[in-house]
Parts: C-alpha cells; sequence; structure tokens
C-alpha cells in the first residue's frame, strides 16, 4: 500500500487483512450487504461490478419454471450463489437491501437486463428456428436497448404483447411446432409462447422480478430530490412489481404528496399522480395514493385562481376526488375562493 493511500495509516482488523478473493468469497457466502460498509477496506474489497452483477441475477432473476432448467450456469451465476436455495424471504431482504445501495442505479440495472435478456435468448431459444431476417434482429438488439422510450412503459399498470415479437419453430423437423419469441426491453422481459396462447405473467423471464409472496420495497433515493428523469425512469421500472406503501397503510405515499404540496413542486408532483404502484399487500396497481387531507392543502398553499396544483387534480384525477372536495376545487380554481 503506496505511503499516498489514505488508509496506509489505519490499523486492519483480522477479517481486513484477508486477501480481496477471500473477502470476496465469504460476502458471497454471507450475502450481508452492509459488509461492505463496515470499513474502507472492505468496502475496498467488495466494491466491484462482477459482484454486484451476480448480486443482481441472483436476487431479481425471474423464478418462472422454464428457469429451473439449464438457465443458471456458472458463467452466469457462479457458486457460491445458488438461486434456488434462496428462500424467498432472504430473496425479499436482498430485493430491499440492493434497490436502496448507491451503485444500484438506472444505467447499472439496465446492463443487467441487457445481459439477462441475452442469456435467456441464448439459452432458450437454441433449439427453435427463426428466418434470416430475425435471427440478425436477436443478433443485434442495440437499437431496441438504445431507444427505450419508445417500448412499452406499461404507463396504465397493463403490460402490451412485447416489443419485439418474432415467429418461430421448435423441433422435431417433421412436426413444426410454432413459437413467438417476445420481448419487452423496458422490463428486461423474454417469453416463448405458443401462438393465440393467453399471456401468462408466470410464462416471463425477466429481470427484475419480484418476490410474488412479499415483494422488495421501493427506495427512498427514488422518490425524493433532485427528481431527475433517471429517477422516474427507474421507478417506472420497478413500479408495477415492488411496492410503495406498506401493509394497510399509504403513510409514506402520503408524506411525499405532502412535501411536494408544501414545496410547490408541480412537476413530480404529476409525474407521480399519473403512476402506477403496487402495494404491499396487493399484487394489482394503482395510481398515486391521495388522501382526503391533500386537497385542502393544494387550495392553502396554491396560488389561487388557475392553480396548477388543484387544475391538475381536476383534470388528472377527477375520479378519485370526493364530491364535495369537487366543488370546493372547482370554486377554488375559478375564483381562487377557499371554503
Amino acid at each position: 500500500m503506496s505511503q499516498s493511500d489514505p488508509l496506509a495509516d489505519h490499523p486492519c482488523s483480522r477479517l481486513e487483512s484477508l486477501p480481496a478473493e477471500i473477502l470476496q468469497l465469504i460476502f458471497l457466502y454471507s450475502l450481508e450487504i452492509n459488509l461492505a460498509r463496515a470499513s474502507p477496506y472492505l468496502s475496498r474489497a467488495l466494491s466491484h461490478p462482477l459482484l454486484y452483477t451476480w448480486l443482481v441475477r441472483l436476487a431479481f432473476s425471474s423464478t418462472n419454471p422454464g428457469s429451473r432448467e439449464r438457465f443458471f450456469t456458472p458463467d452466469f451465476l457462479p457458486p457460491p450463489l445458488d438461486f434456488w436455495a434462496l428462500p424467498w424471504q432472504q430473496r425479499q431482504h436482498l430485493q430491499t437491501a440492493i434497490l436502496a445501495c448507491r451503485w444500484c442505479t438506472l444505467p447499472f440495472f439496465r446492463q443487467c437486463q441487457r445481459e439477462y435478456v441475452e442469456h435467456t435468448i441464448r439459452r432458450k431459444c437454441a433449439n427453435l428456428t427463426f428466418s434470416p431476417d430475425d435471427q440478425a434482429r436477436l443478433a443485434h438488439l442495440d437499437p431496441y436497448f438504445s431507444n427505450l422510450s419508445q417500448c412499452d412503459q406499461a404507463i396504465d399498470g397493463r403490460r402490451g404483447k412485447g416489443d419485439l415479437v418474432l415467429p418461430a419453430s421448435a423441433p422435431p423437423v417433421k412436426i413444426r411446432t410454432d413459437r413467438k419469441v417476445a420481448i419487452w426491453f423496458h422490463f428486461g422481459a423474454v417469453q416463448i409462447r405458443e401462438p393465440n396462447d393467453i399471456y401468462f405473467e408466470t410464462d416471463l423471464f425477466r429481470l427484475p422480478c419480484s418476490v410474488v409472496i412479499a415483494p422488495g420495497r421501493i427506495p427512498d433515493k427514488l422518490l425524493r430530490v433532485p427528481w431527475s428523469e433517471s429517477q422516474f425512469e427507474f421507478l417506472q421500472l420497478l413500479s408495477l412489481d415492488f411496492y410503495l406503501d406498506d401493509e394497510f397503510s399509504t403513510d409514506r405515499s402520503a408524506r411525499i404528496t405532502t412535501r411536494l404540496i408544501h414545496r410547490r413542486s408541480i412537476e413530480p408532483f404529476q409525474r407521480l399522480l399519473r403512476m402506477y404502484f403496487r402495494a404491499a399487500n396487493c399484487r394489482i396497481p394503482a395510481r398515486w395514493p391521495l388522501q382526503i387531507s391533500h386537497y385542502a392543502q393544494v387550495m392553502r398553499y396554491g396560488s389561487g385562481s388557475g392553480d396548477p396544483f388543484a387544475t391538475f387534480l381536476l383534470h388528472e384525477r377527477w375520479d378519485d376526488i370526493p364530491a364535495t372536495a369537487k366543488e370546493e376545487l372547482l370554486r377554488y380554481v375559478e375564483t381562487g375562493s377557499r371554503g
């Protein structure tokens, strides 16, 4: 270690003095995310993109039945990591912990998704026959991953049939069996299905995929300033599968809504209230929740006639507003009068 190294004068513990390879192995066996935060030495040894990639694959890969056969190969998820040996409770905890990490950014997650999609195609489409043009498309997916804004974002909480759907044939050769390979690039998902088959979520190979019984939690870092475009894109990716509010409570979302109203942050207010999220105890996504108190707050902190918050609620969330609040908001937007 050089004299210029800031850790040069810091005494090492027995754990810290172990080689980086041994520390990384301990980390993979323990899956203790906080280990890297215990000291600068451990952080240096464990701060490696490849380790992070393996963690994401372990925690967020799809648990669909097709993943049980020849999918988690050692080159994709090396020992001692065992996807199917991880209990769902630990997977849920790991998902929440990883999403909260500083290194878990949208660009990093997008790279993990791309590698997952390409791995799925290699492993699960190897025995399928495509037309030459379609085979070329599968081999060069750059245009799709580079233009995710044009892909299915499921703004309304419902996913379509796929951004790229290619016909294929499955063996045996003498009895061709038709298949369709559908890819959702925003969601990092691939599905191999029979034509006209009913769409089943359980058929998906997908990353990120939440724990059905108990999903991971959307991290606080995506629900506060600076409210960047990258934040909202990451939120859109997670919102349909990872939970916003705790079970039987909307306190978390309510605090965020109140803060946006008080600070007059109209753009994040509009963006969030247009999005669909799931709660911890419900798999069906719903629009960002509002409480009765929020309508009074909008008028209390508003700018009077034509207030953008009140106008937005009337135009975008009309069906969610109680009848008495509708009358007050309409009067407030038209005249600026409260009560």
